[in-house]
């Protein structure tokens, strides 16, 4: 009778451990959803809310230093923006790291005609013991989310895809 008391014991403070430990890691990948979803041109001052002031930050075009870099970097992307929204499809959370793969959907009368695309990628995020991004790295193809779009470049592209591929 002890002997099942006892393994009771373990398995709920186990269970309850890695329940917490489970709610804590996710964070970090909670803190980058909600900031994605709610960025946008008229909200700017999220940067400041998400990002160290010493951040790293890096995807295929750019590498900046500074929650102000990656400030002023949103506001021009985000300028001609007319509407932009992620889904995400998976987050994964480990300690002060989180990943988020995700597909972002834009509309922007610079690509695309105006009309909606969609562009696959994910964001690696290393969070510091305040609960800020130390450190975000972006990865999506940049031919998909911009040089295709571009007409004379998409012949480019879709001649070097050819021959690649045979």
């Amino acid at each position: 009778m002890y002997k099942v008391i006892f393994i009771f014991f373990i398995c709920f403070f186990t269970f309850q451990n890695v329940s917490r430990g489970e709610a804590m890691n996710s964070s970090g990948a909670d803190k980058a959803v909600a900031f994605f979803k709610n960025l946008d041109k008229d909200h700017m001052e999220l940067v400041d809310e998400f990002y160290d002031q010493n951040v790293d930050f890096q995807d295929p075009v750019h590498k900046l230093k500074g929650a102000v870099a990656v400030r002023n970097y949103y506001a021009q992307l985000y300028k001609n923006v007319k509407s932009i929204r992620f889904e995400f499809s998976k987050t994964i959370s480990q300690g002060n790291n989180a990943v988020l793969v995700w597909k972002m959907f834009l509309v922007t009368p610079d690509l695309n005609g105006g009309r909606e695309f969609s562009v696959d990628g994910n964001s690696v995020f290393l969070f510091g013991e305040d609960g800020k991004a130390l450190s975000h790295r972006d990865f999506f193809d940049m031919g998909e989310f911009i040089y295709e779009r571009v007409p004379v470049l998409k012949s480019v592209i879709g001649i070097i895809k050819g021959k690649l591929g045979n």
